[in-house]
C-alpha cells in the first residue's frame, strides 16, 4: 500500500511524495499536460487566456496559416499579454510569408531559429519555456494585418498546467 503526502517547497510548487508498496519513493509535482487550440475560419487573430486559479507552462506553439490572395506580406508574431493587456513579450517568425500560400509554424524551445522555409513551407523559431499566471494572454496574429478576416490560421497550444 502507497502512503504520502502533499507538500509545498519554497518556490511555491506543489508535489507529492509517495512511498509506495515496495518501499521506493517517488516525487510528483502537479502539472498536467494539455492542448488548447483554436481553428476557425477567416480569423488570423488569435486570443489565448490562463484560466481562473490556473498557471500555464507553454511547451510549443504549431500553426498553420493559409493566407488568400490579398497582397501582402504576413509577419507571424506571437504577443504574451498580461491580466491588463500590457505586452510583456513578442516575439516574430523568422520570415514572412506571401500572399496565396499555405505554411507551417513551430515555435519551441531547443529548435532552429530558421529565416527560410524548409522544405518549402516549414518554419521553426525557437522561443522561452514561458510560465504565466491566470488571465495572462498568448496573442498568435499576423503584425502584418494584411487580411484578418480573410486568410485561414489555426493554432494549436501544447502546454502543461496547474492549478494554483
Amino acid at each position: 500500500m502507497a502512503s504520502g503526502n502533499t507538500q509545498r517547497d519554497g518556490s511555491g510548487d506543489t508535489w507529492w511524495q509517495v512511498v509506495d508498496n515496495l518501499g521506493r519513493q517517488r516525487i510528483y509535482d502537479d502539472w498536467s499536460p494539455g492542448l488548447t487550440y483554436d481553428t476557425n475560419a477567416d480569423d488570423s487573430d488569435k486570443t489565448f487566456t490562463v484560466p481562473t486559479s490556473t498557471e500555464w507552462k507553454i511547451k510549443s506553439i504549431w500553426v498553420s496559416y493559409v493566407s488568400t490572395s490579398t497582397a501582402g506580406n504576413r509577419q507571424l508574431t506571437i504577443e504574451i499579454q498580461d491580466a491588463s493587456s500590457n505586452i510583456i513579450a513578442r516575439l516574430k517568425a523568422g520570415t514572412t510569408q506571401a500572399a496565396s500560400q499555405t505554411r507551417y509554424y513551430l515555435f519551441a524551445p531547443d529548435v532552429p531559429d530558421l529565416t527560410a522555409f524548409r522544405d518549402t513551407n516549414h518554419l521553426t523559431t525557437t522561443m522561452p519555456t514561458w510560465v504565466l499566471p491566470a488571465s495572462y494572454v498568448v496573442r498568435v496574429y499576423d503584425s502584418g494585418t494584411v487580411a484578418p478576416a480573410a486568410d485561414d490560421m489555426s493554432v494549436y497550444i501544447l502546454l502543461e498546467s496547474r492549478p494554483v
